[in-house]
């Protein structure tokens, strides 16, 4: 198996980002990533630009609504107009338009040192048929802190990791619940990069660098092949990944997830994330992770089945179920912080014999 670390959510200046898609893929490139995924909202002014630069796919999508109802559409060319107050029509034409379409920082929150407290929350539930959820979003993360101004200048200045406190746990009890009700839903991190450039006076800064941003929040894609290098060979393989799920989210400031592989093997047989098997006796999960003691926790339908303080973990399921991955990264004072998500594996009930 190979695995691509790629960032996905990204705003250039065709909205409210401050680099050009060049630019983009040039700090990417940087950063070390595989691929990138710009998300301007509400157009596909940058579709044109899909190309390979510098070793980096970079690839257009957009993200639709404005007030709420935050939707990701990903390989189409087709922009669907945004509904604010019925994203389940915003939800089925992307999905009609062929492309894959993500819920965008559904539990987004304000705090009032930015935009007076204004979010951008997911309201309107239940909905269907979407594609997937993006689980740990950078920028909302940040956006939604709620302690006083002190400790988020200290994170900010001195110690951001510290700030990251990981996917909120009612997201990941919302993703699991589809789930495990027979909704296929993939889990994605986005960073929401911005570039935010900020003035007052002779004084200014960048809030939170494009290089920067691409070192925190990204998606790795699990692929059998080598990542192609012609681009429409190379765009394919990235978005089969992520339809399929064949993927994981790593927050690399604590340390690159690249190494990181979680897959099921029996009879010969090896599946990836996102993959689906029937239940019988002799399946063996496999867990391997890079980092130094990490600590990893098997997750079966929302609960801990199983965890170990080390870099691997094999586990036998005992029944079917939805089986995922948490991989705590232990910093130098021993303290645990939030690190990889992966996608599951979908071990279904024993198929009956006619």
């Amino acid at each position: 198996m190979f695995t691509y670390p790629g960032n996905i959510h990204i705003h250039s200046c065709f909205s409210d980002g401050s680099g050009n898609l060049g630019q983009i893929a040039a700090d990417a490139s940087t950063a070390g990533l595989s691929y990138v995924i710009i998300c301007d909202h509400e157009t596909l002014a940058g579709f044109p630009e899909e190309a390979i630069y510098n070793d980096v796919v970079l690839l257009v999508g957009s993200e639709i609504n404005s007030k709420h109802n935050h939707y990701l559409a990903l390989a189409s060319d087709q922009q669907v107009d945004s509904d604010d107050d019925n994203p389940q029509r915003v939800i089925d034409q992307v999905r009609e338009a062929g492309g894959l379409g993500f819920i965008a920082h559904p539990f987004d929150r304000g705090t009032k040192y930015i935009e007076k407290g204004k979010a951008y929350p997911w309201n309107c539930w239940p909905v269907f048929n979407f594609h997937g959820i993006e689980i740990w979003n950078f920028s909302s993360h940040w956006r939604g802190l709620r302690q006083p101004l002190f400790q988020i200048l200290y994170w900010f200045f001195i110690n951001r990791n510290a700030a990251m406190k990981g996917p909120p746990r009612r997201l990941l009890r919302l993703w699991d619940c589809y789930n495990i009700h027979g909704h296929r839903t993939v889990g994605i991190g986005g960073s929401d990069a911005h570039a935010y450039l900020y003035r007052s006076g002779f004084f200014h800064i960048t809030i939170f660098t494009y290089r920067y941003t691409f070192k925190t929040i990204n998606t790795y894609i699990v692929l059998k092949e080598e990542l192609k290098r012609d681009f429409t060979g190379a765009k394919k393989q990235i978005t089969g990944a992520l339809h399929d799920g064949c993927c994981y989210i790593s927050f690399d400031s604590l340390h690159p997830g690249k190494d990181f592989s979680y897959y099921a093997s029996t009879g010969g047989k090896v599946f990836c994330m996102g993959g689906e098997m029937h239940y019988h006796e002799g399946i063996t999960l496999h867990i391997k992770t890079p980092g130094r003691r990490p600590l990893i926790r098997l997750i079966k339908n929302g609960k801990l089945i199983s965890e170990n303080a080390g870099v691997t973990l094999e586990y036998n399921p005992t029944g079917p179920g939805v089986y995922r991955v948490e991989v705590y990264h232990r910093t130098g004072i021993g303290r645990l912080r939030p690190w990889i998500y992966s996608n599951p594996i979908y071990i279904k009930p024993t198929a009956k014999v006619k």
